[in-house]
């Protein structure tokens, strides 16, 4: 096999390196961030983990690092000895060569490409299935985890595997995270979405983080109050110092408008658990939501420099993190301190083709808003409304975007209004 036909071997094999995951620099360096605080000891998927982690160093150009991690997928798949094993070899060992490949250790690679061959001739697809359910259910999980723009084709592996093994807890549980996530596609209904959070829940009823998801939807779907529960998940969360389940206790009561109980549980968990980088990000979301809803006055400005602070300490730990930075240029402006959100904003505009869609999305957006309503720069927002919605990809961010235009081109009175009503329409027509 020449380096050509290993070239075109490899592009045939199923992994990380060939779902076209579409990640930025900037992505993968936070999401690295974000896997080393994953505590390694309770995490629950780490065959995934560190196939990720290997994937991630090596879009880093990290080559050594991304092989060490392979080989420890390699070992936990091997020393779990289960009958899933030859299958998760199949990508893992896919992995291997392609990080091999990119060594220039043509040799190792061309032995891992024909591993991967033999095991696929021993395992392989079920009948009308494109892909065995191990691997379709390794690259849903992979998508759920890694890109949150791709949670419609990730909902589609799910049901691809769960066509083959209707049982299997693992593809019902990444269904159901994936139906339930923000970015998911908005053809569910809350009737379906919490009918498979019911059906996992049933399979794990141990997991606080599904049984408190699958509590806030079906209060939404039967309007009846689940405060009871939520206690006693707090009070099993708070003992356990599993935090998992934090943000969805803390969402609860800001949709219920407490959001003062929401602080109260969120400083509790910082200070019984001042090492955990949830926590301390909770604290600063909860003290940003609180900030948010106030009038200008001295005590918000206070709340808002302790939101600051805490954010500044959750940077240090993720520092690639766009939103955070976000999150930060917005709190500035309640501390009237214009400028260093001017400072964080052109800073990241500096980087914006580095970032993800999505992210860009969020970035384009947030700043449109921040010269809407801060009148700090002579640029006109409108511009970054329509970066923001031109952006190929549907998020919340693009929505807003699209009701701003629309309600600026209804009023009438922007010089843009002709400019803006062309260009709504050329997105409805791409649409």
């Amino acid at each position: 096999m020449d380096n050509s036909s290993l070239k075109q071997g490899l592009e045939r094999l199923e992994c990380h390196f060939t779902w076209n995951l579409e990640c930025s620099t900037n992505e993968s360096q936070d999401f690295l961030s974000k896997l080393k605080y994953k505590d390694q000891e309770t995490c629950t998927w780490p065959i995934h983990y560190y196939n990720l982690l290997g994937y991630i160093h090596q879009t880093l150009g990290s080559n050594t690092e991304a092989v060490k991690h392979l080989h420890k997928a390699e070992s936990v798949i091997q020393e779990q000895g289960t009958e899933e094993a030859g299958v998760q070899l199949q990508v893992n060992k896919a992995n291997l060569a392609w990080a091999y490949f990119h060594l220039g250790e043509m040799d190792k690679s061309k032995g891992y490409v024909e591993e991967v061959q033999r095991l696929q001739r021993m395992h392989p697809a079920p009948p009308g299935c494109t892909l065995h359910p191990e691997v379709s259910g390794e690259k849903g999980w992979t998508l759920v985890k890694f890109n949150k723009s791709k949670m419609r084709p990730a909902i589609d592996y799910f049901k691809m595997a769960l066509k083959a093994e209707p049982d299997r807890k693992e593809w019902h549980k990444g269904l159901a995270i994936a139906m339930n996530m923000d970015f998911a596609p908005s053809e569910f209904t809350l009737d379906e979405i919490v009918e498979q959070l019911k059906i996992v829940h049933e399979k794990e009823p141990n997991s606080l983080f599904i049984y408190s998801n699958y509590l806030l939807k079906l209060s939404k779907q039967t309007k009846v109050s689940i405060e009871r529960e939520m206690q006693g998940i707090l009070e099993r969360t708070l003992e356990t110092g599993n935090l998992e389940c934090l943000h969805v206790i803390l969402r609860y009561y800001s949709e219920q408008d407490n959001l003062d109980k929401a602080i109260e549980i969120a400083e509790t968990a910082h200070e019984k658990f001042p090492s955990s980088v949830k926590a301390l990000k909770q604290l600063a979301d909860c003290y940003k939501w609180k900030v948010y809803s106030m009038e200008d006055s001295e005590e918000r400005e206070t709340l808002a420099r302790k939101s600051i602070r805490l954010f500044e300490e959750d940077l240090i730990y993720f520092p690639h993190s766009c939103k955070v930075k976000i999150d930060l240029a917005s709190l500035h402006c309640k501390t009237h301190e214009i400028e260093k959100a001017d400072e964080i904003y052109k800073n990241l505009l500096s980087e914006e083709n580095d970032l993800s869609p999505h992210r860009q999305q969020h970035l384009f957006y947030s700043y449109a808003q921040h010269l809407n309503h801060n009148k700090s720069q002579p640029r006109d927002p409108v511009s970054f409304y329509m970066k923001a919605a031109a952006i190929p990809v549907m998020t919340g961010y693009k929505q807003k975007s699209l009701k701003v235009l629309n309600s600026i081109m209804r009023r009438g009175r922007d010089p843009r209004c002709i400019e803006i009503q062309h260009f709504l329409e050329g997105i409805e027509a791409s649409d």
